[in-house]
C-alpha cells in the first residue's frame, strides 16, 4: 500500500486541473485554471506543500492531451524518477454499453465508476464542466451513455462571438437570477443558468420514463466546477458530490473509498 505522501492524483480537464492527495484520511483537492501562469508547477507543488515530500507516484486522467504533456514535463523536471500512471479505459472496472467505448471521455467513465460504488443505481450523473454531461448508469451498474450540452462559459461565449450587440460574460462564484432579466447581462446570465437547470430537470424525467420509474426513484448525482452555480435552481432530487474523478483515481490506487 502506498503511503499518502507518495501518491498524488490529477484530473486534467479542458478548463482546469484538479490535483489531490490524502491527508489524515481526507482527500484534499486543489484546482488550478489553465489560464493561470505556471499552472503546471502549481499542480506539482501542491502535494509537497502538504506532506513536505514530493510524490513518487502520480495517477492521472486527462481529456486534454496538450495539457497532459505539459504536466508530465513538469513532474519529471521536479522528480526525474517519478512514476506516472495514465489511466485508460481498461483500468476502470466498469462495463459499458456505448458504441465506441475507447472514445468515451475517461472523466465520464471514472465518475460513473465511483458514483455506482457510492450510491444506489440507477443513477443520473451530471458533471458541470466546460461541457455538461448527463450520464446514465443502469440498475445493473453498466455505464449506458449520456447527453452532452454546452456549459456556462461555452454558452455565453457563443452569444458574444456570434452576435454584434451581446457582451462577454464572466462567471463568478455567486450569480443573481432575475425573471425577467432587466438588463442584457442579467438576461443572459439568468437565461443560461435557468436553461441549464431546466434541461437537467427534463433529462432526469426522460431517463426516469425510459426506465419505467418515477423521477424521485432516480439518484441524481451532481459534480463539476460549475455545479454550485446551478444546483440551487434544480427541481429534481439530487446530491452534490464534488471531485468525483479525483475520488475515483484514489480508489483505483488505494483499493478503498476515499
Amino acid at each position: 500500500m502506498k503511503r499518502d505522501c507518495d501518491l498524488a492524483v490529477v484530473d486534467i480537464g479542458n478548463t482546469s486541473v484538479k490535483v489531490a492527495t490524502m491527508m489524515d484520511c481526507e482527500l484534499l483537492v486543489h484546482t488550478v485554471g489553465h489560464r493561470e501562469k505556471d499552472w503546471e508547477n502549481e499542480v506539482v507543488a501542491f502535494p509537497k506543500s502538504l506532506h513536505g515530500t514530493r510524490p513518487t507516484h502520480w495517477t492521472i486522467a486527462s481529456v486534454n492531451q496538450k495539457r497532459a504533456s505539459a504536466l508530465e514535463k513538469s513532474i519529471l523536471a521536479e522528480n526525474p524518477n517519478a512514476y506516472i500512471r495514465w489511466i485508460k479505459h481498461h483500468d476502470v472496472p466498469m462495463n459499458t454499453c456505448v458504441d465506441e467505448p475507447t472514445k468515451l471521455g475517461i472523466d465520464r467513465l471514472l465518475s460513473g465508476f465511483i458514483a455506482s460504488n457510492r450510491y444506489p443505481t440507477p443513477l443520473v450523473i451530471v458533471s458541470f464542466g466546460t461541457a455538461v454531461t448527463v450520464d446514465w448508469v443502469g440498475i445493473d451498474k453498466i455505464f449506458a451513455g449520456g447527453l452532452i450540452i454546452p456549459g456556462l462559459q461555452l454558452q455565453s461565449d457563443s452569444l458574444s462571438l456570434r452576435t454584434e450587440a451581446l457582451p462577454e460574460l464572466q462567471w463568478g462564484e455567486t450569480e443573481t437570477i432575475s425573471i425577467p432579466g432587466t438588463n442584457t447581462l442579467s438576461a443572459i446570465r439568468s437565461g443560461i443558468i435557468l436553461g441549464l437547470a431546466s434541461a437537467i430537470d427534463g433529462f432526469v424525467i426522460r431517463y426516469a420514463q425510459q426506465s419505467h420509474r418515477s423521477p424521485p426513484e432516480i439518484n441524481t448525482i451532481i459534480t463539476g466546477g460549475d455545479a454550485e452555480t446551478i444546483t440551487p435552481h434544480l427541481k429534481c432530487r439530487h446530491q452534490y458530490a464534488p471531485h468525483l474523478v479525483c475520488h475515483a483515481l484514489m480508489m483505483l490506487e488505494k483499493g478503498d473509498e476515499t
